[in-house]
This record gives structure tokens, sequence and C-alpha cells, in this order.
């Protein structure tokens, strides 16, 4: 990940990410953290093909508010990853 994708963060939440195996994961830790990531850094996670955001929107499955908008009415739930339309 480049360094400056990582600004903002202390030291000990940069070796959190380091040490983290996948995208989900990654995310994840972002939660946990508190940390609110800005478009780029999502781009970066994603690959840059999706977008994902804290959202007004639940899980119907597990209340989560991580959310990928998938197509117009289709969202993805990035915690439990199941599907589910608006």
């Amino acid at each position: 990940m480049r360094e400056d994708l990582l600004k903002g963060l202390t030291e000990e939440q940069i070796a959190k990410v380091k040490a983290c195996k996948n995208s989900e994961e990654l995310l994840k830790l972002a939660k946990d953290e508190g940390v609110t990531l800005t478009d780029e850094q999502l781009d970066a996670i994603s690959g840059g093909g999706c977008k994902v955001s804290v959202s007004f929107k639940e899980c119907p499955y597990c209340g989560s508010t991580w959310l990928s908008f998938v197509s117009r009415k289709t969202y993805k739930c990035m915690a439990c990853n199941r599907k589910f339309e608006d």
C-alpha cells in the first residue's frame, strides 16, 4: 500500500494495516478502529472497482452499514458478504 494512503494513522494502526492479509480484514480493521477512509483509500483497498462507504442503509442480514454499491438497486454487505436489493 502506498505510504500516502496511510496518512493520518498512528504507528500502531499502520502496523495493524500491514498485518492484514486481504481487503476484508482491512475494511474490518478500519471499522473496528473507527477510521473514516477517504475515497482514494477505499479505491486502493477495493482495487478501484467498487466504492465502499458507510451508508445510511443497513444490511438486512447482519445490520452492518459497510456496503458496496453493486448496481443501481443492489448492495453487497462487506461484513457478511451477502447481496441485497434496495
